[in-house]
C-alpha cells in the first residue's frame, strides 16, 4: 500500500522537514519489515505473524509451503478464521469432516493460550506440529514444523516394538512403573498386557535384586553379562540378561528394555561354536579349527616335541560324486571319515579341511608312527564302500610333513605337507609321501612357470605345430592333428605334457583351447578341402558348457566347413555324467563335426562309451603300440580294438607309429589311419607337406 503524505492529510501541520522525517521513517519501516521477511525466509520452520484481531501480517515461504492448498487464501489483512473455514469447505483439513465448526472454534481457542502445541493432519497427509505465542501487542507468532517424517518414524517403531519376537518393555525412570510391554513380553511373564504395563518392574526383578537392577535399568548399554533371574505370572523364575536403551517416548524418561533367556541363547551360541570350528557333514573339526589347533600345539611344544600335519586326499572321489550325485558323495565320505576316525589316536585331530581332503594332527609322533598310520588309512579306505545298495572302490593318498624338522611355522608346515601330497599324488595315488626340501624348490618353480605361460599367452607366444595323420592303405595324408608347442626365452621347448595340465589347473585352459581351435582353423583354410583338421579338447572346456558355442562361432568366424573339423576328447570329459556332455555332443554331431575317442583302451569304461556317444573314429593310445613288437598282448588288444571299430562303423587311427614293421602290421590287421614320428613331427602350418612321411625321425 503507498500512502501520499501531503499537507492537507497531514491537517497542514507537517513542514517540509517533518515531512522528509517521516518519510524516511517509513522507509526505514520497509527496510526493516524487508530484512525480517530475509530473515525469516531461510527458516527451516514455517512463520506467521497474526495482529490482535488474528489477521495475517506476514508468514515466510515454508509457511507457505505447508498450507500449499490454502496458498491463495493468504493475504495481509485476511483473517485466519476466515482461511480456515475455506479450508474446511475445501477438505483441506480432513480431520474436520463431520465437526467442522467444533474444529475451527477448538483451532481458534488453542491460539488463545499461548505456547501449547498441538498436531494437524493436513489433505496431502502431511502432519504439522503447531506452536503460538502472544506478542507485546496481543498479536500471535506462529511456528509449523513438518513431523511427517517423526510421525512415520514413531508408528514404524510402534509396530516393529508391538510385533517383535524379542521381549520389550518400556521402563519409567522416574517411577519405575512398566508403561509399555509388546506382546512376546506378555506371552513370556505370562501376565496380560493390562497388568504388565502400570506393574512396577520391582516385581519383575524381586526385591533383592531390585537396587542392581534399577541401576541397570538406568543405564544405556547394550546385552550385559550380568544374568538375572526373572519372575514369572506362574511364580518360576526364567535366568535372563537384559540390553537397556535409554530413550523419551510420550514425553517420559524411558528405558527400552531388551529381554533375552540365555537358555535358547546359550544352546545356540554352543551350537554356533560348534559349527564354526566342525564339518557339518562328519563331526571333524573344519579347516579354521585345525588351522588354530595347529597353531596351539606348535606353540606349546617343547623344543624336542614333534608335531605332524598329514594331509588325506580321497582318490577318484570327483568322478563318483558327479556319476551318482552330491547327497551319494556325502555318504562315501561319512563313511570315510568314519573308517579314519577309528585309526587316529586319542590325542591326535583329525579334520576334513575340503571336500574330499582331511588332514590329522599327531602330537609327538615319530616319522614312522605318523608314515604307520598314514598307510592305515590308505589301506582302509582302499577297502569297497558299500552305499545305497553301491559298491564303490576310492582310495587316498597323503602327504605330512613334521615339526620341528620342516618347519615350526603353521602356514608352512601345512604347505609342505601340501606339497608333499602333490609329490605323492604325481607320483602313484595310493601312497604316502613326507616333505622333502626339494618339494618347496619345485613349488617355487611351478609358480614361476605359471607366470610365465600367462604371460605367453597374453603376448600370443604360444604356437600351433600340426602333426599329419595318413590313410594306410594309399599312404596319402588325411589330416593334420594341431597341438599347442610354447618355446621358452630360457626354458626351450616346454612340452605340453607340462603346460598343457598346467594350464587345466590355473583355470587358462579354455583360452588356451580357443586359440588353438582359432588358429587351426584359420590355418586349414589354406589346405586342399579334402583334408581334415583335429584339435584337442580338455574335459574342463566341457565342464563349462560353453564349448558348443565356441566351437560354432570359431567355425563361423574362419568360414571352415563343419564336416572338415574333429574334436578329439578323453574319457575324462565321459566322466562328467549327465544330460549336459551327451546333448553337446550330440548337437556337435548334429552339425557335422566329427568326434574322436582319444586315448583309447586306458581308461574304464570304454565300451559303454562307445555305445552310448556317436562317435566318429577312435585312436589307439600309442602304449599299445610301441609295445606291438615285444608284447602279444597288445597285438591282441589292438586286433580287437581294430575288429570293433570296424563293426561300428568307426575309423580306427593307431597313434605312436614309429617303424615300418608296425605299419605293414597294422595295415594288415584293417587300421584304417595311423600317426606318429613315421609319417611326420608336428610342424607350423608353412612346412606342412600334403603327401604322407616316411622318414623316421
Amino acid at each position: 500500500m503507498k500512502i501520499e503524505l501531503t499537507e492537507s492529510n497531514c491537517g497542514g501541520q507537517l513542514d517540509q522537514g517533518s515531512l522528509q522525517s517521516l518519510e524516511e521513517a517509513m522507509r526505514a519501516a520497509s527496510r526493516a519489515e524487508q530484512r525480517l521477511r530475509e530473515a525469516i525466509d531461510v527458516l527451516p520452520e514455517g512463520i506467521v505473524f497474526l495482529d490482535e484481531e488474528g489477521r495475517y501480517i506476514l508468514w515466510n515461504q515454508k509457511y507457505a509451503e505447508i498450507y500449499e492448498r490454502s496458498a491463495d487464501l493468504l493475504a495481509p489483512g485476511v483473517r485466519l478464521a476466515d482461511t480456515l473455514r475455506i479450508g474446511v469447505e475445501r477438505g483441506d483439513y480432513p480431520e474436520a469432516t463431520g465437526r467442522e465448526e467444533e474444529w475451527i472454534a477448538d483451532r481458534l481457542s488453542l491460539m488463545e493460550r499461548p505456547g501449547t502445541r498441538h498436531e494437524q493432519r493436513l489433505a496431502n497427509g502431511r502432519c504439522i506440529m503447531i506452536e503460538e505465542r502472544k506478542t507485546e501487542s496481543g498479536g500471535t507468532i506462529g511456528v509449523r514444523i513438518d513431523i511427517t517424517e517423526i510421525r512415520k518414524q514413531e508408528e514404524t517403531f510402534r509396530l516393529l516394538f508391538e510385533r517383535n519376537p524379542v521381549v520389550l518393555i518400556v521402563y519409567d525412570l522416574t517411577t519405575g512403573i512398566i508403561r509399555q510391554a509388546n506382546e512376546a513380553a506378555c506371552r513370556f511373564f505370562g501376565f496380560g498386557l493390562e497388568a504388565l504395563t502400570g506393574m512396577h518392574a520391582s516385581a519383575l526383578f524381586g526385591e533383592a535384586d531390585w537396587p542392581e537392577a534399577q541401576e541397570a535399568l538406568a543405564c544405556d548399554c547394550a546385552e550385559s553379562s550380568r544374568i538375572w533371574s526373572m519372575n514369572r505370572s506362574d511364580g518360576s523364575e526364567v535366568e535372563c540378561v537384559l540390553s537397556t536403551r535409554l530413550s523419551r517416548l510420550e514425553g517420559y524418561a524411558t528405558t527400552i528394555v531388551s529381554v533375552f533367556d540365555i537358555t535358547e541363547r546359550r544352546r545356540i551360541e554352543r551350537r554356533m561354536a560348534h559349527m564354526a570350528r566342525h564339518d557339518e557333514l562328519t563331526g571333524l573339526a573344519n579347516r579354521s579349527h585345525c588351522r588354530e589347533h595347529l597353531e596351539e600345539v606348535l606353540a606349546t611344544a617343547s623344543f624336542d616335541e614333534t608335531v605332524t600335519i598329514a594331509l588325506v586326499d580321497l582318490d577318484h572321489f570327483k568322478a563318483v560324486n558327479d556319476t551318482y550325485g552330491h547327497q551319494f558323495g556325502d555318504g562315501l565320505l561319512s563313511d570315510a571319515a568314519h573308517r579314519m576316525r577309528e585309526l587316529i589316536p586319542p590325542d591326535a585331530l583329525l579334520c576334513r579341511i575340503g571336500g574330499d581332503e582331511f588332514a590329522v594332527i599327531f602330537r609327538n609322533f615319530s616319522r614312522t608312527q605318523a608314515e604307520l598310520v598314514s598307510r592305515a588309512i590308505i589301506t582302509a579306505l582302499s577297502e569297497p564302500f558299500y552305499v545305497s545298495g553301491n559298491m564303490i572302490h576310492i582310495g587316498a593318498t597323503v602327504g605330512f610333513a613334521i615339526s620341528p624338522q620342516d618347519s615350526s611355522n603353521a602356514e608352512t608346515l601345512l604347505r609342505y605337507a601340501d606339497l608333499a601330497l602333490y609329490a605323492a599324488k604325481g607320483e602313484k595315488r595310493g601312497t604316502c609321501r613326507s616333505f622333502e626340501s626339494g618339494f618347496d624348490v619345485a613349488a617355487q618353480e611351478k609358480i614361476k612357470l605359471i607366470f610365465d605361460l600367462r604371460e605367453a599367452i597374453q603376448h600370443n607366444r604360444l604356437k600351433v605345430h600340426y602333426q599329419p595323420f595318413v590313410d594306410l592303405e594309399s599312404g596319402e595324408v588325411v589330416g593334420y592333428e594341431a597341438l599347442a608347442r610354447w618355446r621358452h626365452d630360457v626354458r626351450g621347448e616346454v612340452s605340453p605334457d607340462v603346460f598343457i595340465p598346467l594350464a587345466e589347473e590355473v583355470g587358462l585352459i579354455e583360452t588356451v583351447g580357443k586359440f588353438v581351435l582359432e588358429t587351426a582353423c584359420r590355418e586349414a583354410m589354406h589346405w586342399p578341402t579334402h583334408i581334415r583338421l583335429a584339435v584337442n579338447v580338455s574335459p574342463l572346456q566341457f565342464r563349462n558348457g560353453n564349448i558348443l558355442a565356441t566351437v560354432i562361432n570359431v567355425l563361423s568366424a574362419t568360414g571352415l566347413a563343419a564336416e572338415r573339423l574333429e574334436l578329439e576328447i578323453t574319457e575324462a570329459v565321459l566322466m562328467e555324467k549327465g544330460p549336459r556332455t551327451s546333448a553337446i555332443i550330440r548337437n556337435m554331431r548334429s552339425f557335422g563335426i566329427g568326434i574322436s575317442l582319444d586315448d583309447f583302451g586306458t581308461g574304464y569304461s570304454s565300451l559303454s562309451y562307445l555305445l552310448n556317444y556317436p562317435f566318429t573314429k577312435i585312436k589307439i593310445d600309442k602304449s599299445f603300440i610301441l609295445n606291438l613288437e615285444h608284447e602279444m598282448n597288445s597285438r591282441e588288444v589292438i586286433r580287437a580294438v581294430i575288429s570293433l571299430g570296424r563293426s561300428l562303423g568307426l575309423t580306427v587311427t593307431a597313434e605312436g607309429i614309429e617303424r615300418e614293421g608296425v605299419c605293414e602290421y597294422l595295415r594288415g590287421e584293417g587300421c584304417a589311419q595311423g600317426q606318429g614320428y613315421l609319417f611326420g613331427k608336428a610342424e607350423p602350418a608353412d612346412k606342412l607337406s600334403f603327401a604322407a612321411k616316411r622318414d623316421a625321425a
